[in-house]
C-alpha cells in the first residue's frame, strides 16, 4: 500500500495560489501538508546556467492547432521563481466583467483587502530609476517621444543586483518568490512542504474529498513509491497544466475555457552597446494601448524584456550565417515584448500519455492585435533610435525606418509564421462561475459535487487580467483559504 499520512488539509502545489493557501490555513492552526510535483532548489542552486536549470524549474506544453509553447514553473515556488517579479494589482474592470459575465460575487472592495495583504508579504514596489536597464531605458525613449503612457512596473524585490537572471532562479535571494515567503511562513507555522510529489487522484467518495494518491518522484523523474494522504480539506494549486487534468483524473468535469496571454518579441540593433542582459529582466511597461476590457481598444501591453542568448535566438528570424550575423550584435540588442490579452479560449485536457494536452490558438482579432503590438514596438525602438528593427515573422526584412512597417499589414501573421509564439500567464480549465454549467467551481472557489475540495490557482480564474498575474493569484489563494476556513468552521 505504500507510505499513507494525514493531515487537516492538503494543498497541491506551492506557487502562486498554493503556497499563500498552505500559509493562511497553517497560520489558522491546521495541520497542512503540501505537496509538490517539482524539486526544492534553494538560492545558492540557481547557478544562472540555462541548460542544467530550465529542466529543473519549468514544465512546457505545446498547443495543438497553434504550435504555442506554454510554459509554467514546476518547483517549489512554481512559477514565481522563473517570473519577471512584475507585480500589478488586479484591474478593476477585469473584476468587473468576471461578475457581468460569470456571476462571481467579486468585485474590486472586496478582492482589494487580499491583493494588499499579497502585496505587503512580498514587498512588491515600484522600480527605481537605479534598477532601469539600457533595454528598458530604450523603451521609455521610444514611448517618450511617441507620447503614450507608460512609466516603470512595481516588482517584488529587495535589494536587486541587476543581474538579469529573474527567470532562471534568482542568485541573489532578492527576488521575493514564494519560495522566499510565503511558503517558510507556512512552514514557520508547521506546514509540511514534501517536494517531488506528483499527485495522480483527489479521493472523493460520498460527495466528500478524502484526501489525494500520490507517488513519489525518483531524482531522473519516474515515478516511485506510492504515497497516500488522507485529509477532509484539499486545496489544488498546480497550475494551468496540471490542475485541470487533475481533477478529470478525479471525476470531476474540467478543462474548458483556458485563456493566455499570447507573447511574442521584437529586437532592435542600436548604434551603441545597450548589454540587455544586464539588469532586470522587466522594469518598464507601455499601458497606452492596454484597455484590459478586450472590446474597445487593442487590449495588450508592451513591456522590455531581457536580452538573454536562449529566448534572443529563438525569437529572432533568419537562418543559418545569416541568423549568426545577427545574433553576433547581441550586446547592441534592445527587446520588448506584446503582452495580449487573447480573446480566444481553448481547453486543456489529457494526452494519452496522461500529460496535458492543449487545445488553443489565437483568433483572427487577436492576430491582429498582435500585429500592430510588433509594429507600435518597431515604432517605439526606431523613435529611441534603433538602427534597425528585427519582427518575429519568417521572411520579414529588418525595419529601418517606419515605412518599413508597411507591408507587414499584408504579411500572415498566423503562429506558424512567426519565430515565436508563447505563453507563461495561462488561465482557466476549472473556472469559477456562479451560474449552473458555467464552470467546476463556484464563486468560492469550491468544486461543485465534491466538499471540502477547492481551485486556488488561475485555472480557476474565469479569463485573462491583461496584466502579469502574480499578485492576483496570490490573493486568489488568500481568498479561497478564507472560503475554506469559513466551511469547515461551519460544518464543526
Amino acid at each position: 500500500m505504500g507510505e499513507r499520512l494525514r493531515a487537516d488539509a492538503i494543498v497541491v502545489g506551492t506557487g502562486a495560489g498554493g503556497a499563500p493557501a498552505a500559509a493562511a490555513l497553517a497560520e489558522e492552526g491546521l495541520e497542512v501538508i503540501a505537496l509538490e510535483a517539482g524539486p526544492r532548489l534553494e538560492t545558492r542552486d540557481f547557478d544562472g546556467e540555462p541548460l542544467h536549470l530550465l529542466p529543473r524549474l519549468m514544465t512546457a506544453a505545446t498547443a495543438d492547432g497553434s504550435g504555442m509553447e506554454l510554459y509554467a514553473g514546476r518547483c517549489v515556488g512554481g512559477s514565481t521563481v522563473v517570473n519577471d517579479a512584475v507585480c500589478f494589482r488586479t484591474p478593476p474592470e477585469v473584476l468587473d466583467g468576471w461578475r457581468r459575465e460569470h456571476g462571481l460575487d467579486l468585485d474590486a472592495a472586496r478582492f482589494a483587502p487580499y491583493v494588499e495583504r499579497a502585496w505587503r508579504e512580498v514587498g512588491a514596489a515600484p522600480t527605481g530609476r537605479a534598477n532601469l536597464s539600457r533595454n528598458a531605458h530604450a523603451l521609455e525613449r521610444g514611448a517618450a517621444r511617441l507620447g503614450w503612457a507608460a512609466g516603470p512596473v512595481a516588482r517584488n524585490v529587495r535589494g536587486c543586483a541587476n543581474l538579469g537572471l529573474c527567470n532562471l532562479g534568482c542568485p541573489t535571494g532578492a527576488k521575493q518568490s514564494a519560495l522566499l515567503t510565503w511558503v517558510p511562513r507556512a512552514e514557520r507555522a508547521g506546514a509540511r512542504v514534501l517536494s517531488s510529489v506528483r499527485v495522480e487522484r483527489v479521493r472523493i467518495e460520498a460527495g466528500a474529498v478524502r484526501g489525494v494518491e500520490a507517488r513519489r518522484l525518483e531524482p531522473n523523474g519516474r515515478a516511485g513509491a506510492p504515497l497516500r494522504v488522507d485529509a477532509p480539506l484539499v486545496v489544488l494549486a498546480g497550475g494551468v497544466l496540471a490542475t485541470p487534468g487533475l481533477l478529470v483524473r478525479s471525476g470531476v468535469e474540467a478543462g474548458a475555457g483556458l485563456q493566455v496571454h499570447s507573447s511574442v518579441h521584437v529586437t532592435a540593433r542600436f548604434p551603441e552597446p545597450v548589454h540587455g542582459y544586464y539588469g532586470p529582466t522587466m522594469a518598464y511597461a507601455v499601458r497606452e494601448f492596454s484597455d484590459v476590457d478586450g472590446r474597445t481598444g487593442p487590449g495588450f501591453m508592451i513591456e522590455n524584456v531581457a536580452v538573454d542568448p536562449v529566448t534572443t535566438a529563438a525569437s529572432l528570424p533568419g537562418f543559418g550565417d545569416e541568423h549568426a550575423r545577427r545574433m553576433a550584435s547581441l550586446p547592441y540588442f534592445a527587446r520588448a515584448l506584446v503582452v495580449l490579452r487573447d480573446r480566444a479560449r481553448g481547453r486543456v485536457g489529457l494526452g494519452e500519455d496522461g500529460a496535458p494536452r492543449v487545445r488553443y490558438a489565437p483568433g483572427p482579432a487577436d492576430l491582429e492585435r498582435l500585429r500592430l503590438g510588433m509594429a507600435c514596438i518597431a515604432r517605439a525602438f526606431l523613435a529611441a533610435g534603433a538602427a534597425e528593427v528585427f519582427l518575429p515573422v519568417h521572411g520579414f526584412p529588418p525595419v529601418l525606418r517606419e515605412s518599413d512597417l508597411g507591408p507587414l499589414a499584408e504579411r500572415d501573421v498566423s503562429p506558424r509564421s512567426l519565430t515565436l509564439l508563447y505563453a507563461v500567464h495561462l488561465f482557466g480549465g476549472a473556472a469559477m462561475s456562479g451560474r449552473a454549467g458555467g464552470g467546476p467551481c463556484d464563486p468560492t472557489g469550491a468544486v461543485r459535487g465534491a466538499r471540502g475540495l477547492y481551485v486556488a490557482d488561475a485555472s480557476a480564474l474565469p479569463g485573462n487580467t491583461g496584466v502579469n498575474p502574480q499578485i492576483t493569484i496570490m490573493a486568489h489563494g488568500l481568498r479561497v483559504a478564507d472560503a475554506a476556513l469559513a466551511a469547515r468552521a461551519g460544518a464543526a
